[in-house]
């Protein structure tokens, strides 16, 4: 077992903090265009902040596929490792060219939303099963290790919210509801950029 994390290549590194930083850009900017354009009104309004969102997420994308392929190098030796790493390669190219066709008008939002949500799930658990995996060997600094738990166990906490949300706004009509039952999980989606942050800069 290794006692001294693993040290990554610098430009794999530097892609890591790319990725990271364009996430978090991303979700601010989500957050924002929530607030301005307000989409789950009877008048939803127009945004720059939307189309923004979407090219920095096919950025963070985009950074994240190698690292997603340099840290299942790192870890070859690790059979769950191996696993996980091509869920989270395969989760991370989905994403990156359903973002494309969406930002080429090939496919509308309401098609590519689902499977691009998933497919950003689908990377929350390979972060966290890296991160299970990194603590294993000792491959990943703590600080990371911990921000892969608690992702994992954030996303079922997400899950349930988001379910409540949604119940109260189809059977209630609270046209809100859904939006304040995604809050746990806006915040769990932004773990994972700052995850691949950490794992850049540490």
């Amino acid at each position: 077992m290794r006692t001294d994390p693993l040290r990554l290549p610098p430009s794999l590194r530097l892609q890591a903090v790319a990725g990271g930083v364009a996430g978090l850009v991303a979700d601010v900017f989500l957050v924002l265009f929530y607030v301005v354009a307000r989409p789950w009104g009877d008048d939803p309004g127009d945004s720059w902040l939307g189309p923004a969102n979407d090219v920095l997420v096919l950025l963070q994308y985009l950074a994240l596929v190698p690292v997603v392929l340099g840290l299942g190098r790192l870890m070859a030796g690790d059979a769950r490792a191996r696993g996980w790493t091509r869920i989270g390669l395969v989760a991370a190219v989905l994403v990156v060219v359903l973002q494309a066709l969406l930002l080429t008008g090939v496919l509308p939002f309401a098609y590519q939303v689902v499977p691009v949500s998933l497919s950003g799930v689908a990377a929350m658990c390979w972060a966290g099963a890296i991160s299970a995996a990194g603590a294993r060997s000792g491959a990943l600094p703590a600080a990371v290790t911990r921000l892969g738990r608690a992702i994992v166990i954030g996303l079922p906490v997400a899950v349930v919210a988001f379910g409540v949300g949604f119940l109260v706004t189809v059977v209630a009509g609270v046209s809100w509801a859904w939006a304040a039952g995604g809050i746990p999980g806006a915040v769990v989606w932004t773990m994972l950029p700052l995850w691949t942050l950490l794992v850049g800069l540490r």
